[in-house]
């Protein structure tokens, strides 16, 4: 593990569930990720998220992670199963959380996200059917963002 990937113990987890979004969380697990940490979330209050929280680097570009929310956002506005972002209790989609995970403090982007079930696509046998599935998905994807707000159309045509 780098150091820029951040490592959150589950009581840090724990308390900035409540802090930054008053839910009080009753499972954390960790999903796969490659430089950020993704953590399952079920509050007791209710709901499936992931905490999304970013690497140390990206973390200094929060346009970029701006962008990425915005066009999450657009894409399930237009019918796509997409993961969006919930609000902090300031009405924020990201907070900047300056936290100690063993290399000192780092600052790290945080995002709450709502939770879609399912099998990812690289435990599951790929047969033309579901090749030509994930190609349609993607090419719809492709044409939601072109014709988007120009925001996101500057952003995916580069």
């Amino acid at each position: 593990m780098s150091e820029k990937q951040p490592h959150f113990s589950q009581p840090q987890v724990v308390e900035m569930m409540k802090r930054l979004f008053n839910l009080t969380t009753s499972e954390i697990r960790s999903l796969p990720s490659y430089e950020d940490q993704n953590l399952y979330v079920a509050p007791i209050e209710g709901g499936e998220y992931v905490l999304k929280i970013m690497n140390s680097v990206d973390s200094k570009n929060p346009t970029l992670i701006e962008m990425q929310t915005y066009a999450m956002s657009v894409l399930q506005k237009n019918g796509l199963p997409a993961q969006t972002a919930l609000p902090t209790t300031s009405g924020q989609l990201m907070s900047l959380e300056e936290i100690d995970c063993g290399y000192g403090f780092q600052k790290y982007l945080v995002r709450l996200l709502t939770y879609l079930p399912g099998t990812t696509i690289s435990k599951v046998p790929l047969t033309p059917k579901l090749l030509y599935e994930t190609g349609k998905t993607a090419a719809r994807m492709d044409k939601i963002l072109q014709e988007g707000p120009p925001c996101c159309t500057a952003m995916f045509l580069q």
